[in-house]
């Protein structure tokens, strides 16, 4: 017999619970054991204690049933390796029935599921009542549905009960999660031979061939190992036409998995468990994913795959192996300017971004995309800019070279990577020789403008925007006028991005955005003071809040009562909480207009230059506080600045006189240079003359992390930008994504389109208004600026299309959610235009419409395009794709035209 059936405890439990049902008064149960088990002392049944005794001989025997014959208060359980021949029949005759109980393994595994009956099919599979019985789980295995124990039970209760696989499933997924755990493994190392293998194959069955070789690297001892071994596959077989390194690699794993050969399907499907697996992995444990990424690292090199790293999408190594391909691709690219290796960098580069790890090193892979934004922007360049003048000047640079600017301040901080950060080094150096060219051009036009007298209205002087835009605006609701001292249109690039996320929508002007310039020199004592004072004006904090508090177009725009108010840093706040005075002033709507200085970015030009900040509304600290009070006490949100900067990159000093980026006239201006005389200059010791820097290599003070004064357009232009969480007042929309083509690696030309502004209302809470802004907007407008589409190219079959009696249907099912049929036309207009593809950000620009409503528009479209769930319309990554074919087949349109 088996030393597997010897009773256990349930197992003699059950046997005395039976005895007992048919003779209550019993005392004595006898069982037949071939080995010792660590059975306990006593059994207490219906309030008598059965000692358990051990008797190995028949004289044991006798001795322990003449004790508890002459003892009437307790019973004895005999056990014995002894058969009832060997006994003698006078021994047994002293037992219950004259009979020696004996285990079998079926009588004892219809015990351990309190069964009746055991399914025939099972007798063919004694090894599997064995392990059943000697892996019993405590507290024992759940009941036998219907008294029945059939095949299926008896595998499902050894993967959930004897394995320990969660909820039972035998996919390659909940294995690799069952390899974590060593105790399962120890387990499944004490199965027999032949248990192990028929286990393995019906996994195999179940599972895939996938889930078996998780059981077949256990078997080989490698369990430990599947999930590196899993995560090395997706490297080994991540190609359908591997080369003859990959090839060789595939060999010298088999070893790990049992030495068969690996089947390529099953390899890929053990690699994509994998990475399903790892990428739980770190919000567990991120030690234990650490170490499983470093032994699939280690194995790869064993193997000698480790440099097709980049084939994973799950391991670091494959990310960092990919984002160093995409900088080479780049440093190419730099050198070579050809549109097919630009592209080539973009496709690595978006190779990168969709790796599984990206998420979690978002800040190297921000930076990797801005690199071969850049790349774009390098190739697609003209020679030299030759700007007629200061208004087309500075829309180039709001409109272009204010991301540049963003992009290269953002790869200034390297990668890990060695090698990368070298390249994003020589990459900047290109970038920067060029811009540098735009400062001294700009420069030119700067000196002509001032020259001139600064007429117009791009830029527009920073002393005019409360009178041309803060002021109009009170006359329609309550303003918040929030000026981040320092801020530059590179740095609101990446702020503007975060202002949405509070709940408000951009707006701007009919004729187009509003770009502002600083007093020059651009110094906060002169350039912030005459934006607060709406006047050439020198001065410190006092003189600011008197001259807002006094402002004429600003006091005709309040009520009786209560004036303007002005707030200063000393004024907001330690925080986090917005001081109680600000706080009321922001949610009075008796206070027409409220300013706050906040001085966050200008004071980051004396910090460390070691931080890396990411620049967000929830970053400036009670500004997240401003934008919730502002926004419940429904005000116009209205954010500029004082004057830009520039961040130090092996400066050179010169010697200087007055501030860090200018100096006084005593000198002619070197190549670096340029002299500024009359109109808006204004030192803050009076002069009317200055010399200023327009070159970003050169500084005249102490170095710093940054610095301000001089006469680029980083630290000359300044945004102006009007946010609202209601309805656009008339001659304002909302502004669609300003990003060009080459941010988004694209050469889409969205300007000929000339489609107007979609009609999606923002939510409102106050009735549209009409617009009575003087000077930069003077002449009144009361038309709707929310005007029907005006379709880019003429689809006669759109009117077909809307005319079906499908297209009708679809609208009714579509209920509520169905956009308007100009929605439709002008959505499907601008993508035939582009063949029927674009990027969401091109396709806001061609709708004018904000990106992030662009989402809820193709939604509403696909449920009345997408008939009987054909794709007529569909996203790709960044895409939106129009399959015209499709649609004219689905909707009954004929060829069209």
């Amino acid at each position: 017999m088996s030393p597997l059936l010897a009773p256990d405890l349930p197992e003699i439990e059950r046997a005395l619970d039976s005895l007992l049902q048919k003779y209550t008064g019993a005392r004595i149960l006898a069982m037949r054991s071939p080995i010792r088990r660590a059975w306990p002392e006593y059994v207490e049944r219906g309030g008598c204690r059965f000692r358990i005794e051990w008797c190995p001989s028949e004289l044991e025997v006798r001795e322990r049933l003449d004790e508890a014959e002459g003892n009437d208060s307790g019973g004895l359980i005999v056990l014995t390796p002894l058969d009832a021949a060997t006994l003698g029949d006078d021994v047994v005759a002293r037992f219950p029935h004259a009979r020696l109980e004996q285990s079998d393994r079926w009588s004892a595994l219809r015990g351990a599921f309190r069964a009746s009956k055991v399914d025939p099919r099972l007798r063919a599979y004694g090894w599997l009542a064995d392990l059943l019985l000697e892996h019993s789980p405590v507290g024992g295995y759940p009941p036998a549905a219907g008294g029945i124990l059939d095949l299926e039970s008896a595998w499902r209760a050894v993967f959930d009960d004897v394995l320990g696989i969660a909820d039972g499933r035998t996919d390659a997924a909940a294995l690799l999660d069952w390899t974590l755990d060593g105790s399962n493994l120890d387990r499944f190392a004490r199965f027999s031979e032949q248990a192990q293998s028929a286990v393995a194959e019906r996994v195999s069955s179940e599972g895939g061939p996938a889930a078996g070789l998780v059981l077949a690297a256990a078997a080989a001892g490698r369990g430990a190992d599947a999930l590196p071994i899993a995560l090395a596959c997706g490297v080994v077989f991540a190609d359908q036409n591997p080369d003859q390194v990959l090839r060789e690699a595939a060999i010298r794993l088999e070893p790990l998995v049992g030495g068969a050969q690996v089947n390529p399907e099953a390899a890929h499907i053990l690699a994509e468990a994998g990475r399903r697996v790892l990428d739980r992995l770190p919000r567990e444990s991120s030690g234990t994913a650490a170490a499983i990424e470093s032994r699939a690292a280690s194995i790869l090199t064993m193997i000698r795959a480790e440099s097709f790293a980049a084939l994973s999408q799950a391991l670091q190594i494959g990310l960092d192996a990919r984002i160093r391909d995409a900088a080479v691709a780049i440093l190419h690219a730099v050198e070579t300017r050809l549109a097919d290796d630009v592209q080539t960098a973009w496709q690595l580069t978006r190779r990168a971004d969709r790796h599984d790890r990206a998420g979690n090193n978002r800040t190297r892979v921000d930076r990797l995309l801005m690199a071969v934004r850049l790349l774009s922007w390098l190739a697609g360049r003209p020679n030299a800019p030759s700007w007629r003048s200061i208004s087309e000047a500075s829309a180039a640079y709001f409109k272009d070279s204010a991301f540049v600017d963003r992009a290269r301040h953002t790869i200034r901080s390297g990668d890990p990577l060695p090698d990368v950060s070298a390249i994003y080094s020589r990459l900047g150096e290109a970038v920067t020789a060029l811009r540098e060219e735009e400062n001294r051009a700009f420069a030119v036009t700067l000196r002509e403008w001032n020259s001139g007298g600064s007429v117009g209205d791009t830029p527009l002087p920073v002393e005019r925007i409360l009178s041309s835009v803060v002021a109009p605006m009170a006359k329609e609701a309550p303003v918040l006028l929030l000026v981040l001292d320092g801020l530059s249109l590179a740095v609101w690039r990446a702020l503007a991005e975060t202002i949405v996320g509070f709940g408000w929508s951009e707006l701007v002007p009919t004729q187009g955005p509003i770009i502002a310039a600083a007093v020059l020199p651009s110094v906060t004592a002169v350039s912030r003071t005459s934006l607060l004072c709406g006047s050439l004006r020198q001065g410190d904090q006092a003189v600011e809040r008197a001259g807002f508090a006094t402002n004429g177009s600003l006091v005709a725009a309040s009520r009786s009562g209560y004036p303007p108010r002005l707030f200063h840093k000393a004024d907001i706040g330690a925080g986090p909480e917005l001081g109680e005075e600000i706080r009321a002033a922001v949610a009075d709507p008796q206070r027409r207009i409220v300013g706050v200085v906040h001085n966050a970015v200008d004071a980051q030009l004396s910090g460390s230059d070691q931080v890396d900040l990411a620049w967000t509304a929830e970053g400036l600290r009670q500004v997240a506080a401003l934008l919730h009070v502002a926004r419940s006490a429904g005000r116009t949100l209205i954010v500029t600045s004082d004057h830009g900067h520039i961040l130090d990159e092996a400066t050179v000093q010169l010697s200087g006189d007055s501030g860090s980026r200018w100096r006084s006239a005593g000198t002619p201006p070197s190549d670096l240079e340029v002299a500024l005389a009359g109109g808006r200059i204004l030192s803050p010791s009076g002069e009317k003359a200055i010399v200023a820097a327009w070159s970003e290599r050169v500084r005249f003070g102490a170095r710093r992390s940054g610095y301000h004064g001089g006469a680029s357009p980083q630290e000359v232009l300044v945004p102006v930008a009007v946010y609202t969480a209601g309805a656009a007042p008339g001659g304002w929309s909302e502004a669609p994504s300003p990003e060009p083509s080459w941010w988004r690696g694209t050469s889409e030309d969205v300007s000929q389109l000339g489609v107007a502004a979609v009609v999606v209302p923002p939510p409102s809470r106050r009735r549209q208004a009409v617009s009575r802004q003087a000077d930069l907007f003077a002449q009144e407008r009361t038309e709707d600026t929310r005007r029907p589409l005006q379709t880019p190219v003429e689809l006669a079959w759109l009117d077909d299309l809307f005319a079906s009696e499908t297209f009708s249907a679809q609208r009714r099912l579509a209920g509520r959610g169905a956009p308007q049929d100009d929605q439709v036309r002008g959505l499907i207009s601008a993508l035939a235009a582009r063949g029927g593809r674009m990027t969401r950000v091109g396709l806001s620009q061609a709708l004018g419409m904000p990106a992030f409503r662009i989402a809820g528009l193709i939604s509403a479209a696909r449920r009345v395009l997408n008939l009987d769930q054909a794709q007529v319309l569909r996203e790709e990554a960044d895409d939106v794709v129009l399959n015209e074919p499709v649609l004219k087949a689905q909707f009954h349109l004929g060829d069209g035209r």
